[in-house]
């Protein structure tokens, strides 16, 4: 390998994949215990609380998306028996909640992605334990995972379906519910 373009390669490649965070290696002690390779993220890295309230914030607006969706179900089946209005605004609030606490957590992992954290991991050169320093988006190679992208494209989709059930509470306020009316037969005997 050794052609007139090797070293410019070579520096081109070290600086396609630097990262902008420090790398030191505990000279004694152990990195962590034997055990399950899925591990609390407070064993890893020391800003498991801010990526804690994101996980938190998520799980509640896929509770309330839920809810939302349960009364927009029972509205949209039961409507044209009796008076659903109330499910409907129970879906339209419960949806409202959901996008608040979705927009929460994208906020809350967007705020721990430029925060300093210093985590565990394992260099892939050493094959050995190392400690990273510097911002948690350097130490995870940019955005996350792909629930980090799952939570965005649900919120954006939330928005869409929140602005659909607005719009049919207020076509319901404008067109008050009338009861059908009921068809009288008359027999002959």
């Amino acid at each position: 390998c050794g052609g007139s373009g090797h070293e410019a390669q070579c520096k081109n490649l070290t600086a396609a994949v630097a990262r902008n965070f420090v790398v030191s290696y505990p000279s004694s002690g152990t990195a962590w215990e034997a055990g399950e390779a899925c591990r609390p993220l407070a064993e890893v890295c020391d800003n498991d609380g801010t990526i804690g309230h994101a996980g938190n914030f998520g799980v509640v607006g896929l509770l309330s998306a839920v809810v939302g969706q349960t009364c927009l179900l029972t509205y949209l089946f039961l409507r044209k028996s009796r008076d659903m209005s109330k499910a409907l605004w129970g879906a339209t609030g419960a949806f409202a909640f959901a996008w608040v606490m979705l927009l929460g957590s994208w906020a809350a992992f967007a705020s721990a992605l430029s925060g300093e954290a210093t985590c565990t991991i394992v260099d892939v050169t050493t094959r050995r334990a190392a400690t990273a320093t510097g911002t948690f988006g350097e130490i995870i190679n940019g955005g996350g995972s792909y629930s980090y992208g799952f939570v965005i494209f649900s919120w954006l989709l939330l928005t869409a379906v929140l602005a659909v059930v607005v719009q049919r509470v207020l076509f319901d306020m404008k067109t008050p519910r009338t009861d059908p009316v009921k068809e009288v037969r008359v027999f002959d005997l």
